[in-house]
């Protein structure tokens, strides 16, 4: 255009990023305001070990349906406590589904019971289990111990003062999950890596 400033393109860009940043900063603060409300009452949720990161997105991420004005709070919507969608697809929309699909997967998965196993919130133990780790597994596979598996003949397994280093997963307790897979896989009995000797080689010399 005649008579425009050379210099108006390049204030009209500062102008946009200014508003896109005024915009997420008011976002953050209102998203910090509203979960400093929910933790006058529910402060515990932030106060273990572990917490959800969704927890500091703010409480509506996943309780978009609660009426939060009256104690109780009111349930809007139709699923529980006032969520977004059922379980499944509520934690499917930030973890990636193709984590819990495969030729094998866990029972509580397939059924959507991530909170059979899981605090949505915080948790004092890895992954937010609610247990344990590999007492919560052999809270379900009671068998496990007496039967033909190798923690009835000796392996270790990390329970009680027996924490022991995953060798295979960096910065994680050994239990379990170290030879299988907590949600789904493409090995036999949900294994990482097989069910022959080869397997046990992955971690001890051959």
């Amino acid at each position: 255009m005649l008579g425009m400033s050379p210099w108006l393109p390049f204030r009209m860009r500062q102008c946009r990023v200014r508003m896109v940043l005024c915009a997420l900063v008011f976002f953050a603060s209102y998203q910090t305001q509203a979960l400093g409300s929910c933790l006058a009452c529910h402060r515990e949720m932030t106060q273990k070990k572990v917490v959800h990161a969704a927890v500091f997105m703010g409480c509506e991420i996943c309780h978009a349906n609660l009426d939060t004005s009256s104690v109780r709070h009111r349930n809007t919507g139709p699923f529980a406590k006032g969520l977004l969608a059922e379980t499944t697809l509520l934690c499917g929309k930030c973890h990636d589904k193709l984590l819990f699909e495969g030729s094998m997967v866990h029972a509580p998965v397939s059924a959507g019971l991530c909170m059979a196993c899981h605090n949505p919130h915080a948790s004092d133990n890895q992954g937010l289990l609610k247990m344990k780790p590999a007492m919560l597994c052999l809270d379900c596979h009671t068998d496990i111990r007496k039967g033909q598996h190798v923690i009835s003949g000796g392996h270790p397994l990390g329970i009680g003062a027996q924490v022991l280093q995953d060798p295979k997963r960096q910065g994680k307790n050994f239990y379990c999950a170290g030879c299988h897979e907590p949600h789904r896989s493409e090995q036999p009995k949900l294994t990482r890596y097989g069910i022959d000797i080869s397997a046990c080689q992955h971690c001890h010399e051959k």
